[in-house]
């Protein structure tokens, strides 16, 4: 846990974002459940196509259940974006919860490839949910000083219920892999229950005395009149704006440019191969001969690395900022690529690599600690922290719709593109876009560390001074 300053404790020892800390681990359920739609896929798309499992499918088949969730992700991140404008970021993430129930049922009806299909599809809409809603929400509630912090703890439970998926699915039946996970969803939908709104969903909604009880629970103190004149001051007066009004907001240049930093980060991220090699890991790590240990053990083991980095992320999103640890990530990803490029490359050529293997290894795990200590949460904090209030929804709404087509054309595209050319290419290739990521996060991304929502608004409405025009006419008058 974040250490807290002697102002952070209230009696009894508690930091008073107790509850804050709470929500995030409550919420952390479900994007468990996420990583969960993840983490299926490496095992049993191996065991699947093998034919160990009851059901067999072909490369084809495969390449679908692989590329489903993202197809699915944008109708998802629709309707989310429409519940959080309508209902509050509170239900959206409480709703989030019931595709998974329809996901994980799809198993127990029957196992076959139109079933597993549909499965995917309403795991990939309960990811775009969440995707939409939690940002909203651990924006909402978070106090700045913990907001990163509060992201990351959620966005490990993705690298964790990947993990656990591999776990898992190395050794259980899809039926009951898929009864654990409705125990599971069950305990966050029973949980999440009792959280209130934000503040700022009441505010916006003029229910200013239950916004106060809001801020009362979330921060656990009797006084929160300068957090209520906060909230307001950055709700603005209340407006009761049409899904094609905020659309319509879009239109000026400073929405444009936050709309379209948030989107290039994403579609960096979604473009870079990130949610295509996890799936095919398992597969990536038999191609290069690994037999030092099983594959299927070294996939677990790279798993448990992903966690250790979402751990770390905890404590550096909040201590180092957003924009760094975000440089640090691409960069980490970037390299690894490369490195595990050459792997392909040197076996392609005739090289014995046998003698590598855990280099190899640790290359892979490399690959996921940089991924796990910005790019799977720093996006989420951005997407959190940078919109408008009036914008927030539709916002977030166009930014992961336009990631989650890019990630459905990419991970339906990997495997006609490594049957068409080699890894070694695809990796070489997923290097070089990650490293312009790392390029545009040095220029363009703002550093929102420590920074209230109000703050990054002013921060980003702040305007360059004349100072050189200023300068030349003093200069010319000196004269």
């Amino acid at each position: 846990m974040i250490m807290t300053s002697s102002s952070e404790i209230i009696p009894g020892g508690r930091s008073k974002f107790w509850p804050q800390w709470l929500a995030a681990a409550t919420i952390h359920i479900l994007a468990l459940l996420c990583g969960m739609v993840g983490g299926w896929a490496s095992p049993y798309l191996a065991k699947l196509t093998a034919g160990t499992e009851s059901l067999t499918i072909t490369s084809a088949e495969a390449s679908w259940i692989a590329s489903l969730l993202h197809l699915s992700r944008p109708i998802g991140s629709i309707v989310a974006a429409g519940i959080v404008h309508k209902l509050g970021a509170r239900n959206g993430m409480l709703i989030a919860g019931v595709p998974h129930v329809v996901g994980w049922t799809c198993f127990l009806i029957k196992e076959s490839v139109p079933w597993v299909y549909a499965s995917r599809v309403s795991g990939g809409f309960a990811m775009g949910m969440y995707l939409i809603s939690f940002p909203h929400y651990i924006g909402e509630i978070g106090n700045e000083k913990i907001r990163g912090a509060l992201i990351a703890l959620v966005a490990q439970g993705q690298a964790i219920g990947y993990l656990l998926g591999n776990l898992m699915g190395a050794y259980l039946s899809m039926k009951n892999f898929a009864i654990i996970n409705l125990i599971l969803n069950a305990i966050f939908l029973v949980s999440f229950f009792f959280f209130p709104n934000t503040a700022y969903y009441l505010v916006k909604r003029s229910k200013i005395e239950e916004a106060k009880k809001s801020l009362k629970w979330y921060n656990r103190q009797n006084d929160v009149t300068t957090e209520l004149e906060a909230v307001k001051e950055y709700m603005g007066k209340p407006q009761k704006l049409t899904f094609k009004e905020s659309f319509k907001r879009l239109s000026t240049p400073l929405n444009r440019k936050t709309l379209g930093m948030v989107i290039c980060v994403y579609l960096f991220m979604q473009l870079s191969g990130i949610y295509t090699i996890a799936p095919y890991l398992e597969i990536l790590l038999t191609t290069l001969k690994i037999n030092v240990i099983a594959p299927s053990l070294v996939v677990i083991c790279v798993s448990i690395v992903a966690v250790i980095g979402g751990l770390l992320a905890i404590y550096t999103n909040d201590h180092f900022g957003r924009r760094s640890m975000l440089a640090v990530s691409t960069m980490g990803v970037s390299i690894t690529f490369v490195l595990i490029g050459v792997n392909y490359l040197l076996l392609r050529n005739g090289y014995d690599i046998s003698n590598f293997q855990w280099f190899i290894i640790t290359e892979f795990m490399m690959f996921i600690f940089f991924l796990n200590i910005g790019l799977t949460n720093i996006p989420s904090c951005l997407l959190s922290e940078l919109f408008s209030p009036e914008l927030k929804e539709i916002g977030s709404c166009i930014a992961n719709v336009v990631c989650s087509l890019s990630a459905f054309i990419a991970t339906k595209r990997f495997q006609p593109l490594l049957d068409s050319t080699s890894e070694e290419f695809i990796f070489f290739l997923h290097a070089f876009l990650v490293f312009l990521m790392f390029v545009y996060t040095i220029i363009v991304i703002p550093e929102t560390k420590g920074k209230t929502l109000q703050e990054i608004q002013t921060m980003l409405m702040k305007k360059k001074k004349p100072r050189p025009i200023v300068q030349t006419h003093r200069s010319i008058e000196n004269d």
